[in-house]
C-alpha cells in the first residue's frame, strides 16, 4: 500500500507538471509587442494586435486550433489552408501574392518560441487582408479598448 507521503508527493508533481506546462509555451505582452514592433507595426494598431493574440491563441505560440478542413498555428493562428504549409509561399509583401500563395513558412515553424516569422507573416496577411482576416479579432476586438491592451510599459 502506497504511503500517504508518497501521494502527496505525487500529486504536488503533477500539479507543477501541469502548471508549467499551461504557462511554459506563451509570450508575453510586451514580447508580442517588440515582435510587431520589428516589422513595422505602428502603436496604433497595437490594441488590436493585443486583442487578436489573446482571444486566437491567449500568447500561446504553440497553439493549433483546428478549422473544418485546416488548422490555424502559433500565437497568430495563421491558417494552413490560406497562410502557411503552401508549396508556393510568398516572402514578399506583394498583396496578390500573399493572397494567392500564403506565407513562405511551414506551418509547424509557426509554433516554436521565435515569433518573429510569425509576426512577419500576420502583418502581411493584415496589410493584405485587414484584420477581419482573423475570427478572434471580427468577434471580440473590432472596437477594442480598456486596459487589458495597455502596452505602455512596453
Amino acid at each position: 500500500m502506497p504511503s500517504c507521503g508518497g501521494i502527496l508527493f505525487v500529486s504536488i508533481l503533477l500539479v507543477l507538471v501541469l502548471v508549467g506546462y499551461s504557462y511554459g509555451a506563451t509570450k508575453t505582452k510586451c514580447q508580442v509587442v517588440q515582435a510587431l514592433r520589428n516589422q513595422g507595426v505602428p502603436d496604433s494598431d497595437l490594441r488590436d494586435w493585443l486583442c487578436l493574440v489573446k482571444h486566437e491563441s491567449n500568447f500561446h505560440y504553440d497553439a493549433i486550433g483546428t478549422n473544418s478542413g485546416s488548422k490555424d498555428y502559433g500565437i497568430f493562428q495563421i491558417n494552413s489552408k490560406f497562410n502557411c504549409g503552401r508549396p508556393s509561399g510568398t516572402s514578399t509583401s506583394i498583396c496578390w501574392r500573399v493572397n494567392t500563395y500564403g506565407c513562405a513558412d511551414s506551418c509547424t515553424s509557426l509554433t516554436n518560441s521565435d515569433i518573429s516569422n510569425d509576426a512577419y507573416c500576420a502583418v502581411r496577411i493584415k496589410k493584405c487582408g485587414g484584420f477581419s482576416k482573423w475570427n478572434g479579432w471580427k468577434d471580440y476586438c473590432s472596437n477594442v479598448q480598456g486596459s487589458e491592451y495597455d502596452y505602455s510599459t512596453c
